[in-house]
């Protein structure tokens, strides 16, 4: 064959024959069987052709991708690059029900066959209903071992997912209150997550300062950590960090008829002591309960949850400025606070499942929990994607303050609290315009003392206790102090005097 193996270049297999010579037929038999032999073989790329003798085998000759590769099986199809389409069924699909179009992506050299050691896989959902772009489902192969389908998230920018989340605060980067302070009593430990238990333990935020980060990129956790073991529980103990969420949040949900969604719980677990753990959903009367479950595989080390639990079709679920429904991390559960089955909606208030693990058995015991979201549906961001689905911190910080916010916040040297006036000599009353509409009308929180506060004004100065509430509403407060010795009418700037004051407005569930 006079076809150069290396450079494709084509050669005459016989010398020219002189013109006016009988041709022998050795000559010329030599010649067209080399021609009829070339023409059957592949040609090389640099002749025209690729080198193959079959589409596949062109494609790769040539560093070309695959159109619509038809899939009847994801497990033992010969992946090319390009794109894939698969019917209802398919094996090894990411649901049985759906059709799938998407994108192959193969990470190493490519050969006729495939070897498919190092493949990844992008699948769209071709079954979802309307206008809304299909569900985008991701799996990859390493090595030749393939991982589970993850994603299923709508593709759209996780900025704007990030405000379908119904959970407020759930990355714990805001806390108005106490800061990083723990608490040993059952209260808000931040911004909309409270601790309750009836055992000696400490709840408090946990910093990325004070603590490593549980996930990348979500700096902060919440801790519940034992002051004193409690290896066997009594029927009426219990420990759980808690999120009230509001039911204007919680409406879309429609749950208590019949076209109740369900929804998905994710979240990153660091708990010390291993085992089951439970999520636990109640509504607001207290009658009606599903304790999901969860396990913590190695201690203290950093694991990432979806937990999705079906609508709940019974009951009442505030969709008002009420409590529309409690989530709960059960830490520990004696048998009055223990469901009789898990995973089922159950009438009653309940915070764990059986199995429950004793995660306050001892003093090392410490449960962690932080990167929370709650959407309605059933698909839930991957590990990798959960940070990103966290709203930013000066949104979350706007939520927060619908519930709860310190007026005048900074050092007490600079903490304006605004512009008051004297309505009489001895009453300094100082409107309040809240930065957001509060959920209801707020408690007026002071913490006081002697000459926390003071006001400044024309001609002098005075400083005084405390505050009063004369007018408070979702909107604005009207606050006061007496005893006060100033001029009716008289205005003056009032701040705090003490590094310790604080005025906090408290319209929290």
């Amino acid at each position: 064959m006079p076809r150069n193996p290396g450079t494709g270049v084509y050669s005459k297999p016989s010398p020219d024959v002189i013109t006016g010579t009988t041709i022998e037929s050795t000559v010329y038999n030599t010649f067209v069987g080399d021609v009829e032999t070339d023409l059957n073989l592949p040609r090389p790329v640099s002749s025209g052709g690729t080198g193959a003798t079959s589409p596949d085998g062109a494609l790769v000759n040539v560093s070309g991708e695959k159109a619509a590769q038809l899939v009847t099986s994801y497990d033992t199809h010969l992946w090319m690059p390009g794109s894939f389409r698969s019917a209802a069924a398919a094996a090894g699909a990411p649901n049985a029900t759906s059709s799938f179009v998407g994108t192959a992506y193969i990470n190493e050299a490519l050969a006729n066959p495939p070897t498919n050691q190092n493949v990844v896989l992008e699948a769209r959902d071709q079954n979802d209903t309307g206008y809304v772009p299909g569900r985008t489902y991701v799996r990859e192969k390493k090595a030749g071992v393939w991982s589970a389908w993850t994603g299923g998230i709508y593709a759209a920018p996780f900025d704007a997912l990030a405000y379908n989340g119904m959970q407020v605060n759930g990355s714990m980067e805001v806390s108005q209150e106490i800061g990083g302070a723990g608490r040993t009593t059952t209260g808000y430990i931040a911004d909309g997550w409270g601790v309750s238990f009836s055992l000696a333990l400490n709840g408090r935020l946990f910093a990325g300062a004070q603590a490593a980060p549980i996930a990348s990129g979500i700096s902060n956790n919440l801790v519940l950590a034992v002051v004193t073991g409690t290896p066997t529980l009594a029927a009426n103990d219990y420990a759980q960090l808690y999120q009230n969420i509001e039911g204007y949040r919680i409406e879309r949900l429609a749950w208590g008829t019949s076209n109740a969604v369900p929804i998905t719980v994710c979240f990153w677990s660091a708990h010390k002591r291993v085992g089951t753990y439970s999520i636990a959903i109640r509504n607001s009367a207290g009658d009606r309960s599903y304790a999901a479950t969860y396990t913590q595989v190695i201690s203290g080390l950093p694991e990432y949850k979806i937990v999705t639990i079906p609508g709940c079709q019974t009951g009442i679920w505030l969709a008002t400025n009420g409590m529309g429904l409690s989530i709960s991390f059960t830490a520990a559960s004696g048998a009055t606070y223990t469901a009789p089955s898990a995973n089922t909606w159950v009438n009653g208030s309940f915070l764990a499942a059986p199995g429950q693990v004793n995660g306050v058995a001892a003093t090392t015991d410490e449960t962690h929990i932080t990167g929370v979201v709650v959407l309605p549906g059933t698909q839930a961001p991957t590990a990798a994607q959960s940070p990103l689905i966290m709203r930013p911190y000066d949104q979350e910080l706007v939520t927060c303050k619908r519930y709860f916010y310190v007026l005048g916040e900074g050092t007490f040297t600079t903490n304006t609290l605004g512009t008051g006036h004297y309505f009489s000599a001895a009453q300094l009353n100082l409107p309040v315009q809240h930065p957001v509409q509060m959920r209801a009308a707020p408690t007026l929180g002071v913490t006081g003392g002697a000459s926390f506060f003071s006001v400044s004004r024309n001609g002098g100065s005075e400083v005084f206790n405390s505050f009063a509430s004369s007018a408070l509403s979702p909107t604005s407060a009207l606050i006061y102090s007496g005893g006060m010795a100033g001029t009716a009418g008289q205005a003056g700037w009032v701040f705090c005097n003490n590094a310790a004051a604080k005025v906090s407005f408290d319209a929290r569930l």
